[in-house]
């Protein structure tokens, strides 16, 4: 059942919720985020923070990042009081680097902006206590119930309808109401080849 369940690391989120392609990530049409930024390099080995941070939960991401914001601000502060040859010197020495952290700076903000309103908008956060639920508890009645809910709720998106129905079938592959589940996957808006591959969840009883 594992791998059926939300993963909430930062490399797993943006593979999840985003999409990744060639260490490339997407962003163009989410709100708010500008035009360069709409295309951004999400790689361990060009990236620092990425690398350190691929395995960070949620929660713990969102600290580092302010971590990260506030290191640059500081940076940014520094390089306001340039009063001499010396210390435009310096500013110039650094500039590239400057600049990189920069840019990287507000890729992180903008990928944690974007993953943040899409656990939001798609009530991750409910999905993911559900299907702890499902995986280490033993209440069908009860499940059941709020599985139904779940299914018909425009809020919650097809991928995640599809994988709670799955658990569902796992957890009580031998007496869960699978035909009913199955129906209401359908409704839901999981597609008629998706909900069809649900015919093997009875091959295995």
């Amino acid at each position: 059942m594992t791998p059926l369940l939300s993963q909430w690391t930062y490399q797993a989120m943006v593979h999840e919720l985003l999409g990744m392609n060639n260490n490339r990530v997407v962003l163009k049409g989410a709100p708010g985020v500008k035009k360069d930024m709409e295309e951004v390099v999400m790689s361990p080995a060009a990236d620092e923070f990425f690398g350190a941070n691929l395995y960070s939960n949620f929660g713990e991401l969102a600290e580092n990042i302010a971590t990260l914001l506030q290191d640059y601000q500081r940076e940014s502060k520094r390089n306001e009081n340039i009063n001499s040859i010396e210390a435009m010197q310096d500013f110039m020495s650094r500039y590239p680097e400057f600049r990189t952290k920069s840019h990287n700076v507000s890729k992180h903000v903008a990928i944690m902006g974007e993953l943040g309103r899409l656990v939001e908008v798609c009530g991750l956060l409910d999905v993911s206590a559900f299907e702890q639920e499902l995986a280490c508890s033993d209440a069908h009645a009860e499940q059941l119930k709020g599985l139904m809910e779940k299914l018909a709720s425009p809020q919650i998106k097809v991928p995640d309808k599809l994988r709670l129905g799955l658990l569902y079938a796992l957890r009580y592959e031998t007496s869960g109401q699978l035909g009913t589940i199955k129906n209401a996957m359908a409704q839901g808006g999981v597609s008629p080849e998706k909900v069809s591959g649900a015919a093997l969840w009875e091959r295995r009883l």
